[in-house]
Protein backbone atom coordinates (compact mmCIF):
# COMPACT_ATOMS: atom_id res chain seq x y z
CA UNK A 1 0.00 0.00 0.00
CA UNK A 2 1.53 3.43 -0.71
CA UNK A 3 0.70 6.25 1.33
CA UNK A 4 1.75 9.67 1.18
CA UNK A 5 4.59 11.25 1.82
CA UNK A 6 4.24 12.63 5.07
CA UNK A 7 1.97 10.35 6.36
CA UNK A 8 4.67 7.31 5.36
CA UNK A 9 7.15 9.67 7.14
CA UNK A 10 5.11 9.69 10.35
CA UNK A 11 4.91 6.00 10.55
CA UNK A 12 8.99 5.07 9.91
CA UNK A 13 9.33 7.85 12.80
CA UNK A 14 7.24 5.67 14.95
CA UNK A 15 8.72 2.87 14.15
CA UNK A 16 12.78 4.26 14.96
CA UNK A 17 10.70 5.24 18.30
CA UNK A 18 9.49 1.81 18.93
CA UNK A 19 12.44 0.33 17.65
CA UNK A 20 15.16 2.58 20.08
CA UNK A 21 12.26 1.84 23.55
CA UNK A 22 12.10 -1.53 23.02
CA UNK A 23 15.31 -3.22 20.88
CA UNK A 24 13.41 -6.95 21.18
CA UNK A 25 9.79 -5.79 19.57
CA UNK A 26 11.06 -6.05 16.42
CA UNK A 27 11.68 -9.76 17.07
CA UNK A 28 8.69 -10.75 18.78
CA UNK A 29 6.46 -8.79 15.94
CA UNK A 30 8.74 -11.08 13.16
CA UNK A 31 8.06 -13.80 15.62
CA UNK A 32 4.35 -12.94 15.32
CA UNK A 33 4.25 -12.69 11.51
CA UNK A 34 5.59 -15.47 10.74
CA UNK A 35 2.93 -17.87 12.71
CA UNK A 36 -0.01 -16.17 11.79
CA UNK A 37 1.56 -16.26 7.45
CA UNK A 38 -0.94 -17.62 5.14
CA UNK A 39 -3.93 -18.03 7.85
CA UNK A 40 -7.03 -15.54 6.93
CA UNK A 41 -7.81 -12.88 9.29
CA UNK A 42 -10.83 -12.82 11.27
CA UNK A 43 -14.18 -12.15 9.80
CA UNK A 44 -15.86 -9.19 11.15
CA UNK A 45 -18.36 -10.17 13.93
CA UNK A 46 -22.05 -9.97 12.26
CA UNK A 47 -24.61 -8.57 14.59
CA UNK A 48 -28.00 -10.61 14.48
CA UNK A 49 -31.18 -8.17 13.63
CA UNK A 50 -32.47 -9.72 17.13
CA UNK A 51 -29.91 -8.06 18.96
CA UNK A 52 -29.94 -4.77 17.21
CA UNK A 53 -33.96 -4.51 17.92
CA UNK A 54 -33.18 -5.26 21.66
CA UNK A 55 -30.13 -2.28 21.64
CA UNK A 56 -32.68 0.13 19.61
CA UNK A 57 -35.33 -1.21 22.46
CA UNK A 58 -33.01 -0.35 25.32
CA UNK A 59 -32.06 3.42 23.72
CA UNK A 60 -36.23 3.94 23.43
CA UNK A 61 -36.20 3.45 26.70
CA UNK A 62 -33.76 5.01 28.31
CA UNK A 63 -34.19 8.19 26.02
CA UNK A 64 -38.11 8.04 27.48
CA UNK A 65 -36.83 8.10 31.15
CA UNK A 66 -34.54 10.94 30.54
CA UNK A 67 -37.60 12.80 29.13
CA UNK A 68 -39.92 11.96 31.87
CA UNK A 69 -36.66 13.08 34.47
CA UNK A 70 -36.24 16.52 32.24
CA UNK A 71 -39.89 17.08 32.18
CA UNK A 72 -39.91 16.46 35.59
CA UNK A 73 -37.48 18.78 36.64
CA UNK A 74 -39.16 21.46 34.53
CA UNK A 75 -42.29 20.95 35.67
CA UNK A 76 -41.40 21.43 39.55
CA UNK A 77 -39.58 24.35 38.87
CA UNK A 78 -41.48 26.78 39.90
CA UNK A 79 -42.94 25.00 43.07
CA UNK A 80 -41.30 26.07 46.52
CA UNK A 81 -38.03 25.49 47.35
CA UNK A 82 -38.42 24.57 50.91
CA UNK A 83 -37.23 25.96 54.24
CA UNK A 84 -33.61 25.84 55.75
CA UNK A 85 -32.53 23.03 57.62
CA UNK A 86 -33.67 24.89 61.19
CA UNK A 87 -37.18 24.96 59.80
CA UNK A 88 -37.30 21.47 58.90
CA UNK A 89 -39.91 20.70 62.24
CA UNK A 90 -42.78 22.89 60.57
CA UNK A 91 -46.53 22.18 59.94
CA UNK A 92 -47.56 22.16 56.69
CA UNK A 93 -49.35 25.18 57.01
CA UNK A 94 -46.68 26.81 57.75
CA UNK A 95 -44.55 25.41 54.87
CA UNK A 96 -47.75 26.11 52.80
CA UNK A 97 -47.38 29.35 53.95
CA UNK A 98 -43.90 29.73 52.87
CA UNK A 99 -44.43 29.33 49.46
CA UNK A 100 -47.53 31.43 49.12
CA UNK A 101 -46.12 33.95 51.50
CA UNK A 102 -49.37 33.77 53.56
CA UNK A 103 -48.85 35.40 56.88
CA UNK A 104 -51.98 34.08 58.76
CA UNK A 105 -50.39 30.87 59.53
CA UNK A 106 -47.21 32.43 60.63
CA UNK A 107 -49.28 34.53 63.24
CA UNK A 108 -50.95 31.70 64.67
CA UNK A 109 -47.90 29.40 65.14
CA UNK A 110 -48.47 26.95 62.62
CA UNK A 111 -51.80 25.50 64.44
Amino acid sequence: MNLPRRQQEILDQIERTLAAADPGLKAIFAAFGRRTRGQPLPAAEALSARTLTRAAVICAMLAAAIGVLVLGIHATSGDCPGLSSDQVVASAAVRHAGCTNATDAWSRGGR
